[in-house]
């Protein structure tokens, strides 16, 4: 008798199961311990010496789970006897061992790292630690280090206090204990997710399926599902929270967590209510026919890019202590007080001295309301928000894609090479450069909402409003990339208009234009406060002939490898030679677009003013948006003509997804922590004692150098955090003290003569002890970086100098972090 379906499935799923469950264990045990390569660096002078009745150890920071063994650089000495132990504890202070492991010192027999084991830990990651040797016997051993800047989560200690150096070690894992902390880790991730789709997917989605009866030249599902609906639902979505926290603050409102859960609530019915006379049958019916269709495999492909691209995206943050880069500061501080004001602010207080609040604040929004839907602390959700957004900002490139003239394929294509084949927008997390990611994440909402209304057939005030609400949340996302969109409305007229008929598409700008303008006005006129319209007026009125030095070499193009590899450079010069010779119109808006922002931030070619307006820079790490849709536009139409055959579609999904992972490795390494972390875990321990061990009117003076042609000074180190992490005043406020107004009108100034003072004569200097009592500052922290995150100048304070002056006392010293007293 013939099975059933059902039968053969459940068959199909129970064997599937015991084949897991079977071969997954034989695996991982066959597989051998993961070793991590923490501090493999050895210089010779800097080794330590152990010997009977001393210890050498380490401080460091796990990053996986299954912690099983600590392999130590280890000298042969002639003539040692006996063996050694390694100690493994919470932290220097800890007098409990959590585990112990021996090793005979006869085994000892050429430089090289030996393994002290001891049984895994499945939930280490991410912990921070403390191993030490000993010897019991004769003789001694030496212990390969090198310099302190080699590794930044813990030092090397002798007889348990810290030095300047790093032990040369690296940390085993166990597999089994990798696997499962992995396991977690994706549970989490897609709790993350779910989280970020109520909050970023829901309400835009609500606003598109309102708009679906009215013209979008999208798929099948437009609007209404698949890619273009989701990613058109992930502008619109953050496009309105800021203009959610602006209107409300205008009538006096703030609603605090109720900015997250009304758009969600209200999503959440206006879809319910939409879709009320909906049956279950409907969605198997349209299940099928999308099975039996054409999107079946470049649909499925997405998913698995998609995948890809925001599992390595929060994958490689895990560890992650705080955003990194100067800029993440800001952004931090920005999202804190929107959460402690319940809204929008004026004063800065308590975390710095300004009066004014005229930045772009809609990433900062989107941070908030995901602090107050999932309650992680701000800087967690910076971080984490930050990465979804990234992702978002990928998916956005679909469907602009679609609305050019492409197919699934292609954007199936784009969101693979933008999202993993190409360092941008990725590498953003170093930089924390997330307001322009944000933007970024809005702008093709914005651009195919815009498009879509100015080329429709007849007029549509649904669609105009969606538009609306995408371009006014752009302009309070990030101003730079407003101009992006500004640049795009020129190209489509200059596409577009024709003598014969001028008036209906210069009419539907002005009124895309003036909807928008209305949305965004109030915070135009409040931006009048600060300095940003002047500096912004300023760039864009000054003459080629009159550009500062300064201006010229920040806005020089550099190394166009940096954003893009050569390879890449290459195919994207290609494939826009193919979109040429096509002479498809949506490709040419694509090229003609991108060719006049590139015009528009370089106009001096031109002999034109405008110069910094838009920065190089800024465009060029925006460069996976064109690089994605004209390499998906290549080659997504070859690609849909091949997949009508249809035992070629599922090779080609295979070939689009294989490629994409092979993109993973290059993403996962993009991270580069050591040259752009303020904040290590060392840093966090201090903050820590200080909120513990300091009065909260205490005043720290921090590392800082300056910065944009020395018109402003900057962090560099952990110590720029203090406000935000400790509630302990510093020295430097956040980079926004140069366009907001401070308590007194020289308030840039003031802050500026102290970083100016210490760099020229130094902290035991008479005129620097007078200005830092006259200031009220009595603390001097130094951080684990020790004020060398981009930064290689003189100045930075030096714990040695501060120990021998006799003006400073050392009250705090852990791993490479001192905190100093300043003495009266």
């Amino acid at each position: 008798m013939a099975r059933s379906g059902r039968e053969r499935g459940g068959q199909g799923r129970r064997g599937m199961f015991w084949f897991l469950a079977l071969i997954l264990p034989l695996f991982l045990t066959g597989c051998s311990d993961f070793i991590d390569r923490d501090q493999t660096s050895v210089a010779p002078e800097m080794a330590l010496t152990l010997e009977p009745g001393h210890t050498v150890g380490q401080t460091f920071v796990t990053r996986h789970g299954g912690l099983n063994g600590v392999e130590v650089w280890l000298e042969p000495e002639p003539g040692a006897t006996g063996r050694l132990l390694l100690h493994l504890r919470a932290d220097p202070q800890s007098a409990a061992d959590l585990a112990v492991a021996t090793l005979p010192l006869e085994q000892v027999t050429a430089p090289d790292f030996y393994r002290f084991s001891f049984p895994p830990d499945s939930r280490s990651h991410g912990v921070y630690r403390y191993a030490f040797l000993e010897l019991e016997g004769a003789g001694f051993a030496r212990v390969g280090a090198a310099s302190g800047e080699a590794y930044i989560d813990g030092t090397a200690c002798r007889d348990h206090e810290p030095q300047d150096a790093q032990l040369a070690f690296r940390l085993t894992y166990d597999p089994w204990g990798m696997a499962l902390d992995l396991g977690r880790a994706a549970l989490e991730g897609i709790g993350l997710l779910a989280v970020a789709a109520l909050l970023y997917l829901v309400p835009g989605y609500a606003v598109l399926v309102w708009v679906r009866p009215h013209p979008l030249p999208l798929g099948d599902l437009a609007a209404g599902g698949g890619g273009e609906g989701l990613a058109l639902a992930a502008g619109l979505s953050l496009a309105l929270y800021p203009l959610l926290f602006l209107w409300t603050d205008l009538v006096g409102l703030h609603l605090g967590p109720l900015y997250a859960w009304l758009p969600v609530v209200g999503g959440l019915a206006a879809l319910a209510w939409r879709y009320r006379r909906w049956r279950p049958r409907e969605g198997w019916e349209a299940l099928r026919r999308w099975a039996r269709s054409e999107a079946l495999w470049p649909d499925l492909a997405l998913l698995v890019v998609l995948a890809l691209v925001f599992g390595v995206r929060l994958l490689v943050v895990r560890t992650l202590d705080a955003p990194m880069w100067g800029d993440s500061y800001q952004h931090t501080m920005i999202a804190q007080l929107l959460v402690d004001n319940g809204g929008l602010f004026h004063s800065w207080a308590p975390y710095a001295e300004l009066r004014t609040f005229t930045y772009h604040f809609g990433f900062h929004s989107t941070i908030a309301v995901l602090h107050w839907l999932t309650g992680m602390d701000v800087v967690r959700a910076v971080i984490w928000g930050g990465q979804i957004l990234n992702g978002l900002a990928v998916l956005a490139l679909y469907p602009l894609v679609i609305w050019t003239g492409g197919n699934r394929w292609a954007g199936v294509v784009a969101v693979g090479v933008a999202g993993l084949l190409l360092p941008m927008p990725m590498y953003y997390v170093n930089w924390g450069r997330y307001t322009q990611l944000a933007g970024q994440a809005i702008l093709p909402a914005a651009v195919v909402l815009s498009g879509a209304f100015l080329g429709a057939g007849r007029r549509s005030w649904a669609l105009a409003g969606a538009a609306w609400v995408a371009v006014g949340g752009l302009a309070l996302t990030h101003y730079r990339v407003l101009i992006f969109y500004v640049i795009f409305v020129a190209t489509w007229l200059i596409l577009n208009v024709r003598k014969s008929d001028w008036r209906r598409p210069v009419a539907r700008v002005v009124g895309i234009g003036s909807g928008s303008a209305v949305l965004f006005l109030p915070w135009f006129l409040q931006t009048t406060a600060g300095q940003i319209i002047r500096n912004f007026t300023r760039q864009l009125t000054t003459v080629p002939e009159k550009v500062s030095a300064f201006t010229r070499q920040y806005n020089a193009i550099g190394d166009i490898t940096a954003y893009m590899p050569p390879v890449m450079w290459l195919v994207f010069l290609l494939a826009t030679g193919i979109v040429l010779w096509r002479r498809r119109r949506g490709g040419l808006l694509v090229v003609l677009w991108w060719f006049l922002l590139f015009v528009a931030t370089n106009p001096e070619w031109l002999s034109l003013p405008g110069t910094g307006t838009i920065s190089n820079f800024a465009l060029f790490i925006g460069v996976y948006i064109p690089a994605g849709l004209l390499i998906g536009h290549a080659l997504g139409e070859w690609m849909a003509a091949w997949s009508e055959k249809r035992r070629w579609a599922i090779p080609l999904a295979a070939v689009v997804c294989a490629v994409a992972a092979m993109g993973v490795p290059a993403r996962m390494k993009d991270l580069r922590v050591a040259q752009h972390a303020l904040v290590t875990r060392p840093d966090l321990r201090a903050m820590a004692w200080i909120r513990e061990n300091t009065p909260e009117d205490a005043r720290f003076l921090i590392n800082s150098f300056f910065a944009y042609s020395e018109s402003v000074v900057v962090g560099s180190d952990g110590g720029w955090w203090l406000p935000l992490l400790a509630g302990r005043a510093n020295t430097v406020p956040p980079l926004n003290y140069g366009t907001e107004q401070g308590p007194f009108p020289e308030y840039r100034k003031w802050v500026n003569e102290l970083t100016e003072q210490v760099q020229e004569e130094g902290l035991d200097h008479p005129e620097t002890i007078a200005q830092l009592r006259q200031r009220g500052i009595n603390y001097v922290y130094i951080g684990q970086q020790q004020g060398h995150v981009n930064y290689s100048g003189p100045g930075t304070l030096d714990p040695q100098e501060l120990l021998t002056g006799g003006h400073y006392r050392p009250v705090y010293h852990q791993d490479r972090v001192w905190v100093f007293e300043v003495v009266r």
